[in-house]
């Protein structure tokens, strides 16, 4: 969790709900678990907000060509950012992508270190809490969902596939 909250794609929508399994066989409590993945959460999202607040807008445009991040972006972000603020990062902690980059912004628009870090917070609890609780339900079904699952696995992998491939085309055609 600290990882994906970094920067580094580490997907939490695999992670928290095989952590959901392990809380539904009692390795862990359901609220300990929660409260220290959201801390987790939290940890990393400082590397992402000091990113920002010590690089700022030089490092994100030398840089963010790595990530798909040009002038444009950029200024579209901080001035959604600007807009939005700790709203933002509250409620970006609840979207794919989004949950992993918002602290770069927050400490672009130099937003204070204990409100970046509250927000932070108490943004990844509801969805730390929902994906590990997935986990639970799916716990005791993993034997029946399974071999359904693996007959999908190659359908699923070609629609990734075909969508990443799909938005890199259309991000190249945009910029010609």
């Amino acid at each position: 969790m600290i990882l994906e909250s970094a920067g580094i794609p580490v997907p939490s929508e695999i992670i928290l709900p095989v952590l959901g399994v392990l809380v539904g066989r009692g390795a862990i409590g359901f609220w300990p678990a929660v409260l220290l993945m959201a801390l987790m959460q939290t940890l990393g999202s400082w590397v992402g907000y000091a990113i920002g607040y010590y690089g700022g807008r030089p490092l994100a445009l030398r840089f963010g060509r790595y990530v798909m991040l040009d002038e444009r972006s950029l200024s579209h972000a901080e001035k959604w950012f600007d807009r939005y603020g700790p709203t933002a990062v509250f409620f970006g902690r609840f979207l794919p992508v989004l949950r992993t980059f918002i602290s770069w912004p927050a400490g672009f628009a130099r937003m204070g270190g204990l409100r970046f870090t509250v927000y932070t917070f108490l943004g990844a609890i509801p969805w730390t809490a929902a994906l590990i609780d997935i986990g639970v339900w799916l716990g005791p079904r993993l034997p029946r969902i399974e071999p359904v699952l693996s007959h999908y696995n190659l359908l699923l992998g070609a629609l990734v596939f075909v969508a990443v491939a799909l938005f890199f085309v259309l991000r190249s055609r945009r910029r010609h």
